[in-house]
């Protein structure tokens, strides 16, 4: 499993005087910003309105992190890595693992105790394409919505707590040489990234361009007490996950991949550690030890 796949959400939830919520930091650079304004205008208009199906649905001049990778040599191979090595499809939603803890909200230390669900499902992706304002680019836009219903007995001794819960980010790979989308790993001290760089293929160099922005949401939240007199707190948060891939006009090769696999034996201190926003740069899946059997794929051409 690669790092970026672990992704930390820390609960900004108010309930009464039990829970306190959490401020995440955020990368502030006036030049970048508008150094990337001067690169918006020549790929895109960067429209953020919600109701607006021409362009895109966010602001490209703002994201909390940016990478750059390596140019990348791609040679198509004779049959597509997705044929050579079997992957099966889904067209359906996915169900993936997820850990959540208390927290002393003091001194960041666990509240040991016992959570009631560990399962969260990311509705099937959303997929539309539109012209780049850069010549010869389409824009891709996948959008999913994932859930997370959550449940988690609160001890009678606890106070001053929060909780956070770490889960897997969807990621993305080319259909034709099996090569993963380089990430920043969407830890919670940011909602949005932007990475770029240059791909050669048959002789022409292409510039391409990866967004990610992630909204929370709250639609349940609540203090019950079971039958053996337990404290439960449960909430249900939705994030609304939306990918950019501005790519060569033509190009249909974008494969979504996350894990699936049961992961729940993660400790506090390990999911602590994954904390950040870490760069992955691409390689082809496989030679970091994932498993096809631990992931679910879904073909995003297929989907618009």
């Amino acid at each position: 499993m690669k790092r970026f796949t672990a992704l930390l959400l820390i609960s900004a939830l108010m309930f009464g005087c039990f829970a306190t919520g959490c401020t995440d930091s955020r990368r502030s650079n006036s030049d970048a910003d508008r150094e990337e304004t001067e690169q918006t205008r020549r790929r895109g208009d960067g429209r953020s309105s919600l109701g607006d199906v021409e362009g895109p649905r966010h602001n490209f001049n703002n994201v909390d992190e940016t990478a750059t990778f390596e140019t990348i040599h791609a040679e198509a191979p004779e049959t597509p890595w997705v044929l050579e090595n079997n992957i099966p499809f889904s067209n359906g939603n996915i169900y993936e693992y997820y850990n959540q803890f208390l927290y002393r909200t003091s001194d960041h230390s666990e509240i040991p105790t016992q959570t009631l669900n560990s399962i969260a499902t990311i509705q099937r992706p959303n997929v539309r394409h539109y012209p780049a304002e850069m010549p010869g680019y389409t824009v891709y836009e996948v959008n999913y919505i994932e859930t997370f219903p959550t449940r988690i007995i609160v001890p009678p001794t606890a106070s001053g707590y929060s909780t956070t819960w770490e889960y897997h980010g969807v990621g993305f790979l080319d259909y034709y040489t099996g090569t993963t989308y380089p990430v920043i790993n969407m830890a919670s001290s940011i909602n949005s990234f932007c990475v770029s760089g240059n791909v050669e293929y048959n002789g022409e160099t292409y510039t391409v361009y990866y967004y990610e922005y992630r909204d929370e949401d709250t639609l349940y939240n609540e203090m019950t007490t079971d039958a053996e007199g337990n404290d439960i707190w449960e909430f249900t948060v939705t994030n609304t996950e939306t990918a950019y891939f501005i790519v060569p006009n033509g190009y249909d090769g974008i494969v979504m991949y996350v894990y699936s696999a049961d992961d729940t034996y993660r400790t506090w201190d390990e999911v602590c550690a994954d904390n950040a926003p870490l760069y992955t740069a691409p390689h082809v899946f496989g030679e970091e030890g994932e498993r096809v059997e631990d992931y679910t794929f879904i073909s995003i051409a297929e989907l618009g």
